[in-house]
């Protein structure tokens, strides 16, 4: 389902909201009983507090402040059933934020002048794609980079991009939960399979409604098969798999050695996500992977979110030029509320959430303040009151955070 939760926004260092954070409290969250963060220490003492007045299975906290990693922590458990705590190694998916990387590969494989973002997408492919509804103007990169390419989700087409993993025990009652979604254990596509399966007329899950009736870069509509389908341009373009590009280009320049698309051995590795504290689901994977499955920890993240700062700020180049750092984080259709793969608020932050079945994450950051923040946790938001529970829960969380930042 690869949603986007409700935008997380990150207030650094903005007085009102600071002020508006420091004051306000719930009625069970009097302000005698909850710690105040004055200093590492405490906002650990927060944290963990705030893990047990909640239903999170566990969740893992990194915060960058005057242009360092000054803060990383993790909380719970990464698998309840083992009693196996959640640490700063442990991996887990990331949702949407995963198309971040897509970003950034787009900018890497631009830099080596693959394509531009003026470049038509059917000069890359071998079999055009047509919107049936709207076929007067190309589609070009700079509007799958935009969410503005015409190109949208079906529900019922995208869920059959998941599959459960072999050998896990469907018949639990977070495996009945999966395959009452429509989601089995079965062989997978390749991710050449799934995009032409689901953009060309003699696919198994091509309809018209994968086509919205408004021209390319005249109405913003969110898509995450279309985000893949510009991964499945990169790899057209450079010849080689979307994985080995983002690989070659952005884990290893980073170092971020653990960092990775695939669920591979041993599992134990990996955090379980869970519906509910009671409700393990089974590990499962996606076709349309560049959209929703890069699997990382604490430790990784903070390597990506420290060099995205840097970059920001002009400071780095690590994965590209100074001007290509520019280029990923610039509007590409005026007045957008995205960057290349990344959401803009107008406060000048950056960042992207990420939703799935069992898992909910979010990061942000500013340049311009040299801070920023991610929470990974391995709890649900695959429904409305899961949603509205995360949403404050993690109000909690990013006002610890805050004022930690802001101290």
């Amino acid at each position: 389902m690869r949603h986007s939760i409700s935008k997380s926004v990150l207030i650094l260092l903005l007085p009102l909201m600071t002020s508006f954070f420091l004051s306000c409290s719930s009625d069970d969250e009097s302000v005698d009983k909850v710690v105040q963060v004055t200093d590492t220490e405490t906002l650990s003492k927060r944290l963990e507090q705030i893990l047990d007045e909640s239903d999170f299975p566990g969740f893992t906290v990194g915060i960058a402040k005057n242009g360092n990693p000054s803060f990383q922590q993790s909380y719970g458990y990464k698998d309840i059933s083992s009693n196996s705590l959640y640490d700063n190694q442990t991996l887990q998916p990331i949702g949407s934020i995963s198309k971040t990387f897509i970003g950034v590969a787009t900018v890497k494989a631009i830099e080596l002048g693959l394509f531009t973002l003026e470049t038509p997408i059917n000069d890359i492919l071998d079999q055009p794609i047509v919107n049936p509804k709207n076929n007067t103007v190309d589609i070009k990169v700079k509007h799958l980079v935009s969410h503005t390419s015409g190109l949208v989700d079906t529900e019922e087409a995208y869920v059959t991009s998941y599959y459960i993993l072999p050998n896990e025990n469907v018949n639990t009652t977070g495996g009945q939960l999966l395959v009452n979604e429509g989601i089995i254990q079965r062989q997978s596509k390749s991710l050449k399979e799934f995009i032409e399966a689901y953009y060309y007329e003699s696919g198994d899950y091509y309809s018209a409604d994968n086509f919205s009736n408004n021209a390319p870069g005249t109405n913003e509509q969110y898509s995450n098969i279309a985000s893949s389908l510009m991964a499945y341009l990169i790899e057209k373009a450079s010849s080689i798999s979307y994985r080995e590009f983002v690989q070659e280009n952005i884990f290893k320049p980073l170092k971020m050695f653990n960092t990775t698309f695939s669920y591979q051995e041993p599992l134990n590795h990996f955090a379980t996500l869970y519906r509910d504290v009671n409700t393990p689901l089974p590990f499962y994977d996606l076709e349309s992977y560049p959209d929703g499955s890069v699997k990382i920890s604490n430790q990784d993240m903070m390597k990506y979110i420290m060099n995205m700062i840097k970059g920001r700020r002009g400071e780095s180049t690590t994965l590209f030029s100074k001007a290509s750092y520019e280029l990923l984080f610039s509007e590409v259709i005026p007045s957008s509320s995205h960057t290349i793969f990344w959401d803009l608020e107008n406060n000048g932050d950056l960042g992207h959430d990420g939703g799935d079945y069992g898992l909910t994450t979010e990061l942000s950051f500013n340049g311009s303040h040299n801070s920023g923040f991610f929470i990974l946790t391995n709890y649900d938001t695959s429904d409305d009151a899961h949603e509205r529970y995360y949403a404050e829960t993690a109000i909690k969380i990013k006002k610890a955070i805050i004022s930690y930042i802001n101290l």
